[in-house]
């Protein structure tokens, strides 16, 4: 009997790779992990090792475990978390992000978050996750940039663009590390931004966007009362409303704009205040801050208005121009400076197109005047009276009439030219070929042919001209046909030119012609609004700073207390309603005597509205 055979035989230890153990975490398979601490402390190795990620992605077992959940768990996920933390790695193997361009920056916390797995980023979160990693993969970028999801790269924004208000309140009052609301992403993007962002007008979608956009607003001034979230701007120089502006999301804009909070705590952030009502009767004051802002700083009137200056313009322009106080904010423009300009200019625009055409019809006819000075008076005087076409916008009548022209050469007129263009280049080429070639001018002396009889170098323009007269009607056949070597084939050409052109060209440009004008008619008090904006802004404009705020159209307000206790004034605009379905029941921030408009006292309690002078 040998010496050692009563002592115990020492233990096989399982061998682990990345299969068995993606496998393992795939089916939630706790009991194939036994034996993986002892295989790692023995071989001095961690779950964060190349050999145990996939290659392509830098995934490791915990995101896998992740997005295999059964029933909402996966019972491999604490063990996981338990053998990172016995090995001395459990931080690392955490927040390990993806590396590959898809996923690039995502974490297990990303993933826990769009799982909506509210236990598992509690437990991640205990256990030291970065909650501002930030998942910058080409997956995560806006759709018009080949993305498919953008939330705003952090855990907090991912929250928040997926309607889960429990999770934003456990990430931002968690006891372990708490996320930043007012931290922004590598476009300068906050959360709110985000929400902006992810917002596309349906009922649904704006209903949980405007309220979790309200949640982060009022969180944030609780949480950081000095700091107000929504004057935060991005790397292009906007905040939230402007990009809503800009991105035409009319829901959010008109929310934000209208907002009215009753929490006394952030009352100061409420962009719409109640000055008195009686019976059916409000009125409102909005502030202006961002809306209009006298040149001082672009504002989101500017931003609707003046697609030139941004990337996007939104289709919906004239839908948001509609929403109050914008609507009432350009006819009080229009009221107080921009009618009375607009027919000035109208008028002055008139004596001086009389003026320049007197002076050019009775120019001096003595002394030599240079042939390019009067081409390019003569261009400049039509150019000038078709410009009048600019004023038509301050009238309904006739400003619906210039955009239809301008639709129809821009849209339809440019296609028809094109096309047009192509088929007259195409047989012009062929039937001048036809023709027969003028013999050398030094063998026929002065009896020499020309076109139509034959062709020579200036052919191919006398024929362009003579085929544009066929379309309209208006052309010769028969001294076209005086030179063609083959006149049946010449005569093909001709019938198959003007049945293509004249027929069929002509008359879809007069269908598309009159398909625009259908379309511009049924839409042409929105058109006309935004060209009537338009045109008070340009007047505004056109005005000094200085003088901008002298026409400025508001008065300023104090609306209560700031955080401070001072007063809060703004520079606000005043919008009276008739709503039948709300009637004045304690309605916060009110005045006792409606419609006084001379001087309000503030109520006892500090919450009425006061002018300021």
């Amino acid at each position: 009997m040998s010496c050692d055979e009563g002592s115990p035989e020492p233990p096989v230890l399982k061998v682990f790779n990345r299969w068995l153990l993606f496998e393992a975490v795939s089916r939630a398979d706790r009991g194939a992990l036994d034996g993986l601490l002892q295989y790692l402390q023995s071989h001095e190795k961690r779950l964060i090792d190349e050999e145990f990620k996939e290659p392509s992605t830098g995934k490791t077992c915990l995101p896998k475990a992740l997005l295999n959940l059964h029933n909402g768990h996966n019972d491999t996920i604490p063990v996981l978390l338990d053998i990172a933390e016995q090995t001395g790695n459990l931080r690392e193997f955490i927040n390990t992000p993806f590396r590959d361009v898809y996923y690039r920056g995502q974490t297990a916390l990303h993933i826990a978050i769009e799982r909506r797995c509210k236990q598992y980023v509690e437990l991640l979160v205990e256990k030291g996750a970065d909650v501002h990693a930030q998942a910058r993969g080409r997956f995560f970028q806006p759709r018009e940039e080949g993305g498919y999801f953008y939330f705003g790269e952090l855990p907090l924004s991912l929250a928040a663009c997926t309607n889960q208000p429990d999770m934003v309140h456990y990430l931002t009052e968690n006891s372990h590390k708490t996320a930043d609301l007012r931290r922004q992403d590598l476009r300068g993007n906050t959360v709110l931004h985000a929400l902006v962002h992810i917002a596309d007008n349906t009922r649904d979608n704006t209903h949980f966007v405007t309220k979790m956009y309200d949640l982060l607003l009022i969180k944030c001034v609780k949480l950081y009362p000095d700091c107000n979230l929504e004057n935060v701007l991005n790397n292009d120089g906007m905040s939230p409303l402007m990009m809503a502006a800009k991105l035409g999301k009319i829901g959010v804009f008109q929310h934000i704009i209208r907002r009215e909070i009753k929490d006394e705590e952030a009352r100061h952030l409420s962009r719409k205040f109640k000055d008195w009502a009686y019976g059916p009767v409000y009125s409102n004051l909005y502030d202006l801050s961002s809306l209009d802002t006298c040149g001082e700083e672009v504002s989101v009137l500017e931003i609707l208005l003046y697609d030139m200056f941004y990337r996007l313009c939104p289709q919906n322009r004239h839908e948001m121009l509609a929403v109050e106080p914008i609507n009432e904010l350009l006819r009080a423009k229009w009221q107080k400076f921009a009618a009375v300009t607009f027919y000035i200019s109208v008028f002055s625009y008139l004596v001086t197109m009389i003026i320049f055409t007197l002076v050019a019809y009775y120019r001096p006819s003595v002394g030599t005047v240079s042939i390019a000075y009067v081409s390019v008076m003569v261009f400049a005087l039509a150019l000038g009276w078709m410009n009048t076409l600019y004023f038509t916008r301050g009238l309904k009548l006739t400003g619906t009439y210039s955009i239809m022209i301008q639709k129809i050469l821009i849209k339809d007129l440019f296609r028809f030219l094109l096309v047009y263009v192509l088929f007259m280049i195409g047989y012009a080429s062929a039937l001048v070929s036809l023709l027969t070639i003028c013999p050398d001018k030094k063998t026929c002396n002065d009896s020499c042919p020309k076109y139509p009889e034959c062709r020579d170098a200036n052919t191919f323009s006398e024929f362009l001209l003579d085929l544009f007269k066929l379309t309209i009607g208006i052309g010769e056949l028969d001294d076209m046909l005086k030179g063609a070597q083959d006149p049946v084939v010449f005569l093909i050409l001709l019938v198959t030119y003007i049945i293509l052109t004249f027929v069929l060209l002509l008359n879809m440009l007069i269908a598309l012609m009159g398909e625009t004008v259908g379309q511009v008619s049924k839409e042409s008090k929105q058109i006309w609004k935004l060209q009537w904006a338009t045109t008070i802004l340009d007047i505004e404009r056109s005005f000094p700073v200085c003088l901008r705020k002298s026409f400025r159209v508001g008065e300023m307000v104090t609306v209560g207390k700031g955080l401070d206790g001072t007063p809060d004034k703004r520079w606000c605009f005043r919008v009276d309603e008739v709503k039948w379905s709300h009637w004045n029941q304690n309605l916060g921030i009110i005045n006792e005597d409606p419609g006084q408009k001379d001087h309000y006292e503030q109520t006892q309690g500090g919450r009425g509205l006061r002018r300021g002078w």
